[in-house]
């Protein structure tokens, strides 16, 4: 336990001081300084194995030299993405607005309007981090669930950032966090979530026409509660700016087979993300065990 508590305690302070470097940059000379450390060192990586084998198999055509373009320009992203992380909170200020689009949002106001709430769903595209970010700029006031990390001292640190930053409650995969969610959808608030990752108790819909075992949680609240799901993609364009897109909304059929419908709005939630992928493959993170190796 002393040893754990240690290695927690060192991994916190060698953060804490990259936090604190990287803070003293501009946003886009800690965006470039990120995306130019990804492009030299990512691809090198022994883990950046596992980006060629699975851009192989979910696009086989691609050739050799494709595949090392989309490697390079994923860790480009990375990069900039974790030197962006002491900068969030530049993204919500008034002047800096520019620097995220907004794009689709016509559906998602009209459901505000009506008073009611919904699930913003995406993948972890962009800087994933500036979706609530952009939720709660627009207006819809709600949280964000997210993966506690294993150091329970940088996880504060990132419950802090992203609450402080982002302006969205912070709800924790797991029962707790499924009760905050209810709470929130059930008084017409907005939640954020990434669906992407693989999920050992999730179900096996496809992805790329393999096999991906995907949580099912979204598909049962728009059965059970009847919550709208709104997909969306954070695109990153030029340096630290950003397009958000919203797309149309997903509905369950309240008459259908509640099985049969979970699996059809999880196999549409990932038809989603495929087609996104597939439009820009270097700007999803590829190095998520998403399928089995």
């Amino acid at each position: 336990m002393k040893k754990t508590t240690f290695k927690y305690r060192l991994e916190a302070l060698l953060l804490s001081i990259g936090i604190w470097i990287v803070g003293r940059l501009s946003l886009d000379r800690a965006s470039a300084i990120g995306g130019w450390l990804g492009r030299q060192f990512g691809p090198r990586l022994g883990i950046t194995r596992r980006a060629r084998r699975r851009i192989k198999r979910a696009m086989p055509e691609l050739s050799d030299n494709e595949i090392e373009r989309i490697v390079t320009a994923m860790w480009d992203n990375l990069g900039r993405v974790a030197f962006e992380y002491p900068h969030i909170d530049t993204f919500r200020k008034p002047e800096e607005a520019h620097r995220i689009e907004v794009i689709g949002m016509e559906a998602l106001k009209a459901h505000k309007a009506a008073g009611k709430g919904g699930l913003l769903l995406s993948g972890h595209f962009g800087n994933f981090e500036l979706l609530p970010v952009a939720m709660n700029r627009e207006g819809f006031k709600g949280g964000e669930v997210y993966r506690p990390a294993n150091n329970p001292i940088v996880n504060q640190w990132m419950l802090d950032m992203r609450s402080g930053k982002t302006g969205s409650i912070q709800i924790p995969k797991g029962r707790k966090g499924t009760r905050d969610l209810l709470t929130i959808l059930r008084n017409n608030g907005f939640v954020a979530m990434l669906f992407d990752q693989k999920m050992r108790e999730g179900i096996e819909v496809t992805l790329f026409g393999i096999p991906s075992m995907t949580t099912p949680a979204p598909a049962g609240l728009a059965i059970r509660l009847g919550t709208v799901l709104f997909p969306a993609c954070i695109e990153r364009l030029e340096g630290a700016n950003f397009r958000v897109r919203v797309y149309p909304q997903i509905e369950a059929n309240p008459t259908a087979d509640p099985a049969s419908e979970t699996i059809r709005l999880t196999q549409l939630l990932n038809d989603f993300l495929e087609a996104r992928i597939r439009e820009k493959p270097e700007n999803w993170f590829w190095l998520h065990n998403r399928w089995t190796d």
